[in-house]
């Protein structure tokens, strides 16, 4: 009896070991700050080696609230919302100067729209993830095929089309 308690405690606590070494812990910073990858993300680009490579399109997404699930949900959407404006959006802009006894006005008035786009493939890249100053900042750059992303563009132009 003593050997199988022996056996069962010994159990336990190598289990609660290796379900700890699970988790990942989440960095805290003193001072703001974005992954380089973030700070330039670009819009496409090829990866692969020779002749196996492939076209990508890119798009980067941050979130901040003191809910680490929050955060995470602003960055995905913005990320899809990048995406989104480049396949299925809409400009329109309008500056106007006012010239007035040698002073001048400007009023400059930016109005974008993104129609509701369908945006089924796309594969996360990277991601980052720190606490700063009790709020959580999360980063991600989605990477999508580029046959993909150009399909998606001709399927928003046919809709486009057809409605009209």
């Amino acid at each position: 009896m003593k050997g199988t308690l022996k056996a069962l405690v010994a159990g336990a606590i190598v289990a609660t070991m290796a379900g700890c070494s699970s988790y990942t812990t989440i960095a805290e910073r003193d001072e703001y700050a974005q992954p380089k990858w973030y700070a330039s993300c670009a819009e496409s680009g090829t990866e692969g080696w020779f002749w196996w490579k492939e076209d990508y399109v890119f798009a980067c997404g941050a979130g901040e609230s003191r809910f680490q699930q929050a955060a995470e949900e602003q960055m995905y959407a913005i990320a899809m919302n990048n995406f989104a404006k480049r396949v299925n959006g809409k400009v329109n802009s309008e500056t106007v100067l006012d010239f007035n006894n040698d002073s001048r006005t400007t009023n400059t008035m930016i109005s974008y729209t993104v129609k509701d786009t369908a945006i089924r493939e796309h594969i996360a890249e990277e991601r980052g993830t720190y606490i700063y100053a009790g709020k959580h900042y999360t980063f991600v750059k989605l990477k999508m095929n580029k046959e993909v992303f150009d399909r998606l563009i001709n399927e928003a132009k046919d809709v486009q089309v057809s409605s009209r």
